[in-house]
């Protein structure tokens, strides 16, 4: 079975603009990227998807799949709760998304960026969300008064069920048909009435929340070799993705160079320069030399090379934060956008627990 392909993780990257400040451009991510891999199998011309992060195993057809169905990677919505999303992708939002992937990171301003991504929001849809809440978290904010559409970023909104301590809410939105057209509306109205079904096939597998940083061989942007033993080094690594393009990114960059001086021994802060396509990306190396320079960085700043190809691929957005203990395991969840002051508390948090513990 041959599965149709969209580019999907770049219209992610975009919505993810409008919630936390800067989109990604992927350079490294082929234009025929597909959400449902790698964990899809085929059966009876179904895709069969493990999301072991989210708990959860969807069952989408390939008949909806040619029409535009898409499950989106894991993430988390506007209000800060873990969910997975799918969406309808017309051939107008696949095309707007070809044009912008096409533009290099000079062409694509962050003003550019929004007016595509009016443009593409209004040419698909979303189909589905599910949200997973700490069963404790939403018991508590329940009793509070709390209802199942204060946690999605959609509605209606229904609980699912629990697993694996977490209580499971799911929303089929009633959307207009935004800027579809008339062939375009007709397939998205199949699609979400399929979505019952696809509810109704949803299976719970177990939670599991821990990944690990690839094992790797680069330079940094001052060609100096690192590989992934840096993370022995310290008992934790806050490790900053970021891109020359990006706003925030650029805007936070005093801030977390102060912060790095500042750091005890026990942690330590590097940098991921998202937007360089490997050591002969001489463009964009001295664009992050400068940037360093001008923000007083003496921070490690990797340059991705092919060994980071899967874990880059998950970036949702620019910047994006993530913590990473000794043995290179990912704790904790990634921070999106823009937030020093949440990396820090998450820090502080992290070692008074484990002291404690």
């Amino acid at each position: 079975m041959k599965r149709k392909k969209h580019n999907t993780a770049l219209l992610s990257l975009l919505i993810a603009l409008t919630l936390i400040g800067c989109a990604t451009k992927a350079p490294k991510q082929s234009p025929d990227s597909n959400a449902l891999s790698p964990s899809a199998v085929s059966e009876n011309d179904t895709s069969v998807t493990n999301v072991k992060e989210r708990g959860l195993c969807f069952s989408i057809a390939q008949e909806y799949i040619d029409k535009g169905v898409t499950l989106e990677s894991a993430s988390e919505n506007a209000k800060g709760y873990k969910n997975i999303g799918i969406f309808y992708y017309s051939p107008t939002s696949i095309a707007l998304l070809n044009e912008v992937n096409s533009m290099d990171s000079k062409t694509l301003t962050q003003e550019l960026a929004m007016e595509y991504l009016d443009k593409i929001w209004s040419s698909s849809r979303c189909l589905m969300e599910v949200v997973m809440v700490e069963t404790s978290q939403y018991e508590s904010r329940s009793a509070d008064g709390a209802k199942p559409e204060d946690f999605t970023y959609f509605t209606p909104a229904e609980v699912l069920g629990t697993n694996d301590g977490y209580t499971y809410i799911l929303s089929i939105p009633d959307l207009d048909d935004g800027a579809l057209n008339d062939a375009e509306a007709a397939d998205y109205h199949a699609c979400k009435e399929y979505m019952q079904t696809v509810r109704d096939n949803l299976t719970f597998i177990p939670v599991e929340s821990g990944s690990e940083m690839p094992s790797f061989t680069t330079k940094d942007i001052n060609g100096t070799e690192v590989d992934s033993t840096i993370f022995a080094e310290k008992k934790l690594t806050v490790v900053n993705v970021w891109g020359t393009f990006c706003g925030p990114c650029i805007e936070e960059m005093p801030e977390l160079a102060e912060w790095a001086k500042e750091m005890g021994d026990d942690v330590q802060l590097i940098g991921i320069v998202g937007d360089i396509n490997g050591e002969n990306d001489t463009q964009h190396i001295e664009l992050a030399q400068t940037i360093a320079q001008k923000a007083n960085v003496e921070f490690t700043n990797l340059i991705p090379n092919d060994d980071f190809s899967g874990f880059m691929s998950n970036i949702i957005g620019f910047p994006t934060t993530f913590f990473v203990d000794q043995t290179g395991a990912i704790v904790g969840e990634p921070i999106v956008g823009a937030n020093v002051k949440g990396c820090k508390k998450f820090v502080e948090t992290y070692f008074a627990e484990h002291e404690s513990s």
